[in-house]
């Protein structure tokens, strides 16, 4: 019966260093949003796509997709002006594009700036925080 007393107190030292596995830990992984799309009605097509990686709790790499179709030979592809990724709370990341096509006239007053702000979180989550075409 003694040896059963030391064993327990062995295998509850050995058990006490142990780290058990959290839910952040289990959550470790790469995903994806679902597309954002925004368009300006027969004239082009925006679509952005935002990939993360987690670990540990953080946010360890993030890649914005964005691809376009130029419908209006009128119009072209500018590209994307401006990007960012910066840091969030408790781990996330939040992704910012404002991309470009330079339209003429009257076809660009309808807007020619779609831009998408998406904040990824470690445990795989994502919220898509605001969207818009700024003429």
């Amino acid at each position: 019966m003694r040896r059963i007393g030391t064993l327990t107190a062995i295998t509850a030292g050995v058990l006490a260093s142990v780290p058990f596995i959290t839910g952040a830990a289990a959550a470790d992984g790469c995903w994806a949003t679902e597309p954002i799309d925004l368009a300006n009605e027969g004239v082009w097509t925006y679509r952005n796509q935002v990939a993360w990686c987690a670990k540990d709790g953080e946010v360890t790499s993030v890649e914005v997709k964005v691809t376009h179709q130029v419908l209006n030979p009128a119009c072209t592809w500018a590209g994307r002006v401006e990007e960012s990724v910066t840091p969030a709370k408790d781990g996330a990341r939040t992704a910012f594009d404002l991309s470009e096509f330079t339209c003429p006239g009257a076809i660009g007053a309808k807007g020619v700036n779609p831009w998408v702000i998406v904040t990824v979180q470690p445990d795989g989550t994502y919220t898509v925080d605001a969207t818009g075409i700024r003429p």
